[in-house]
């Protein structure tokens, strides 16, 4: 037995003798028992321990899987209908990823003139301007366009003689 419920036992059986001694007939004083005996079990119910939080089920995030997908997709229209701050974000992350590939740095000022002949002068704008309000709809597509036509990869052109 746990030490409370040694505890409730024992002053059931307190209470019923002395109910039974000094105030009750012995039916009278087994019903106030039990219901002391109630009593304790509930008042012990609400002292018990807090049950333990389940800590959060790690998952493993993957590139351009289903779930990044929506996120992505729910987080393209901001509040004001322009284009939300974390899809400003991704697009910024995946247009240096490209653009590195091709040999610029999007944020080095000695390669603006670069990315500007690589991506033009709008989709630049996008890219780089700071702050709010935040680019269009439409001109978060113009870009999204001007990366996808750039290509994964810097084309090499061979000569021929």
């Amino acid at each position: 037995m746990k030490r409370r419920q040694i505890r409730t036992a024992v002053l059931t059986f307190v209470l019923t003798f002395w109910a039974a001694i000094f105030f009750l007939r012995v039916g009278s004083a087994l019903l106030v028992a039990l219901i002391a005996a109630g009593l304790a079990i509930v008042v012990g119910r609400l002292d018990s321990d807090v049950e333990p939080e389940l800590e959060p089920v790690a998952r493993e995030r993957r590139d351009g899987a289903r779930g990044e997908v929506a996120e992505l997709a729910w987080s393209l229209v901001g509040r004001d209908g322009r284009t939300g701050e974390r899809a400003l974000r991704r697009v910024r992350e995946a247009a240096a990823r490209r653009l590195a590939r091709h040999g610029v740095v999007l944020t080095s000022p000695l390669d603006a003139d670069r990315v500007r002949e690589l991506v033009g002068q709008r989709a630049y704008v996008t890219l780089t301007k700071p702050g709010h309000p935040t680019p269009s709809l439409a001109d978060l597509r113009h870009t999204l366009d001007a990366l996808e036509r750039l290509g994964p990869t810097a084309r090499t052109t061979s000569e021929s003689s």
